[in-house]
């Protein structure tokens, strides 16, 4: 059984790039494979698994912090055992950054959080009240919709990513003691780094598996395992994703994009592309652009 408390509001033009849910899941395990063009903060308050993001997993505990850089594909894997996962979830896109006088002279340094390679914080005790504070002051604005709510709420996030942005300068080196790897972690980065370097190219199972000298068997497994993906449905979301970029930075033509990605039939891309996004190309453009 699994009941979602969400609380998102859009409805406005200067919100419309912006949401946030507090959200109370009791289930089994279950897989949530996706990414955003949209930067995201998610803070665990309870329950246990794992976190897939871009290219690791870490393990998901109370007081842990994620941030996910913009189409960053991740996942959670909820334990069994784990009978209440309660999370904040913040999403912000690039606009709500740059057309918001409170953020115009932080911007850079705001955005570069979700950049400096930690995605996975141990929050201390001091640290997750702070947040979770601000993250319930939102919440409560967004709800009663008071005179002057909208400016609030961008101060209690500037706030808020000022706090997050301490903590990382606090960490040494900007590392933490969840983003240690382990052998998985490294063959798994090993696997996605030829992904990412050769997804324009019309590349097989077969051909990674001999390119990283390990068996097509194992591969498959092993990935699955671990990011929830077959390998050609992640290269396939690799390659749905630089296409995104280029609808929304470019003014290229949607074939040039098909074959600039990888696809060889603009009619399997129009399809996979709807089959992540449940809309074309072109109306992603539309939308986006």
């Amino acid at each position: 059984m699994s009941k979602n408390f969400q609380k998102e509001f859009n409805e406005s033009p200067l919100m419309k790039d912006f949401s946030i849910s507090h959200r109370k899941t009791s289930s089994t395990v279950k897989y949530y494979k996706h990414y955003h063009n949209a930067y995201e903060i998610l803070m665990q308050n309870s329950g246990s698994g794992e976190f897939f993001i871009k290219d690791n997993n870490y393990n998901m505990t109370a007081k842990t912090l994620f941030l996910i850089d913009e189409f960053d594909i991740h996942r959670t894997l909820v334990k069994k055992n784990s009978s209440n996962y309660d999370r904040f979830v913040i999403q912000i896109k690039a606009p709500f950054l740059k057309n918001n006088c409170i953020f115009e002279k932080y911007n850079f340094r705001l955005t570069d959080i979700f950049k400096k390679g930690i995605k996975c914080i141990n929050l201390d005790d001091i640290e997750y009240k702070k947040i979770k504070y601000l993250t319930e002051k939102i919440i409560m604005e967004s709800t009663k919709k008071n005179y002057g709510f909208e400016p609030i709420i961008h101060a209690y996030l500037l706030q808020m990513f000022i706090i997050i942005d301490r903590i990382l300068e606090n960490q040494p080196e900007y590392s933490s003691s969840n983003d240690k790897k382990t052998d998985s972690n490294l063959q798994l980065e090993e696997i996605i780094d030829y992904i990412d370097n050769n997804y324009q190219n019309n590349i097989t199972l077969q051909q990674i598996a001999e390119e990283l000298y390990i068996s097509k068997y194992y591969l498959s497994h092993f990935f699955k395992k671990n990011t929830g993906f077959t390998v050609i449905e992640f290269v396939n979301s690799k390659r749905i994703i630089e296409a995104q970029k280029m609808l929304i930075k470019s003014s290229d033509n949607i074939t040039d994009i098909a074959v600039n990605v990888g696809f060889n039939s603009l009619t399997h891309f129009e399809r996979i592309f709807k089959k992540i996004n449940g809309i074309t190309p072109s109306q992603y453009r539309e939308i986006e652009g």
